[in-house]
């Protein structure tokens, strides 16, 4: 053999070992990546709810959010469940639920499920760090597929984000949400969107569904979890949360964010905001469309204080504004007669699934003593609650009104220099 077949044929080994050594690695590296997904999904499984009406009629998901049983969902899942609902989870079981307090517009409710204080809750991440191209998991009970209530996982990836969806034909509004393609079918509405490692980023709400089949066409929009996180003490109080607006309107020109109304009595003109000025950024984020402007608004909840920088004749401004009310509901709304966002409509309950939601004549006091109703509230009961976890600890240290050996001593200064003083009990909380 000539030395150069000799080099040929070494050469030839050396490439067919590394291409063999190359397919090797990345075979184990596929398998690991697929056990890794395995165990991540087999992780957070526990932390997916189904929501049912306790009649058994429609029904969608959601997402445990802390160990005491508080569970994100969608509002246009619950509202047609009443206070009380039936919800699933992986371990076969039923649990009771109640509803606590509802974000209207955003299309978030949330519940409470009864009967444990060691539910798994879901890890938020950050959807703000979410990238498009980024891999995702959608969990819920499509269809209401599972009799066992394990949760269907579909994957895909992100495909864009920071998306606006306009609320045509309803108040439902869509604000800086996540778009993926992994699939989402009637009764994924409220359960949780997960990034590859787990944490959960966001909750799927809105899909559109070819019109024959109401199968999913590949767009689907989940609200991220830091527009969520805005609202949850809110929520806890038993509210019916209203998200915020500016006492100002914006348009846009020629690529810009221009104010086109500004009301005399806001606080915006008070810190000298005027028609025709320029909006640079509000709440940290550059805006270039009123839609960008919409996008960034929509994530908070009314009364919130935010940063706007604006340009105009005279230089450029920066000021907090507060936000107001946008609908300042008083009772829960009605959603209109599609009662879904886009095309989705509730899924029907399987025959044989129908007794298990099965409502009693008569719900346990210990059940209905978790819900009071008042106007302006979703759940009077948990604005209740929230008031003795602020006044308990305060009447703790100060005593109580009939306890002569406690005593309050007021100091009273004049504008001069005499001083009264008083002793009285102290007042009632």
């Amino acid at each position: 053999m000539t030395r150069l077949n000799q080099h040929s044929s070494l050469l030839l080994f050396l490439s067919f070992w590394l291409t063999s050594a190359s397919d090797v690695h990345a075979q184990q590296t596929l398998v690991q990546r697929e056990s890794a997904r395995v165990e991540t999904i087999g992780r957070i499984s526990p932390s997916v709810v189904c929501v049912m009406a306790p009649n058994g009629e429609g029904g969608g998901s959601g997402v445990l959010i802390s160990a005491d049983g508080f569970a994100i969902s969608n509002f246009h899942v619950t509202s047609g469940s009443g206070s009380f609902m039936k919800c699933g989870l992986d371990n076969s079981k039923l649990y009771d639920a109640v509803i606590v307090g509802i974000d209207p517009t955003g299309d978030v409710a949330l519940i409470q499920l009864q009967g444990r204080t060691d539910f798994s809750a879901a890890q938020p991440g950050d959807s703000d760090q979410v990238r498009v191209g980024d891999e995702v998991m959608a969990l819920g009970n499509p269809f209401l597929l599972a009799s066992d209530f394990t949760p269907t996982v579909t994957y895909g990836i992100v495909s864009g984000v920071r998306r606006y969806q306009y609320p045509a034909n309803t108040f439902l509004e869509y604000t800086d949400c996540i778009q993926i393609d992994a699939s989402i079918n009637p009764g994924n509405s409220g359960g949780p969107l997960f990034d590859i490692q787990g944490r959960w980023i966001g909750i799927n709400g809105r899909a559109s569904f070819e019109k024959r089949g109401r199968v999913n066409s590949g767009a689907a929009y989940a609200i991220s979890v830091n527009q969520v996180q805005l609202f949850i003490e809110h929520l806890k109080c038993g509210l019916i949360v209203d998200h915020g607006v500016p006492e100002f309107t914006v348009e846009t020109v020629e690529g810009e964010v221009v104010v086109s109304q500004v009301s005399e009595l806001s606080e915006a003109w008070r810190r000298g905001l005027r028609a025709r000025a320029q909006i640079v950024s509000f709440a940290g984020r550059l805006v270039s469309s009123a839609n960008d402007f919409q996008n960034v608004l929509g994530i908070y909840p009314e009364g919130t204080r935010l940063p706007l920088t604006w340009r105009d004749k005279e230089g450029v401004h920066s000021a907090t504004i507060r936000l107001r009310p946008l609908h300042d509901f008083q009772k829960a709304p009605e959603l209109p007669e599609e009662r879904k966002p886009k095309d989705e409509k509730h899924p029907e309950t399987p025959d044989d699934q129908k007794q298990k939601f099965e409502a009693p004549e008569e719900l346990p006091k210990e059940l209905t003593r978790l819900f009071v109703e008042r106007d302006g509230f979703c759940n009077y009961h948990f604005n209740e609650v929230q008031q003795s976890k602020l006044l308990d600890p305060m009447r703790a240290r100060i005593g109580t009104k009939g306890d002569p050996k406690n005593v309050w001593q007021i100091s009273l200064a004049s504008s001069g220099s005499e001083t009264k003083e008083a002793k009285t009990p102290p007042i009632s909380l």
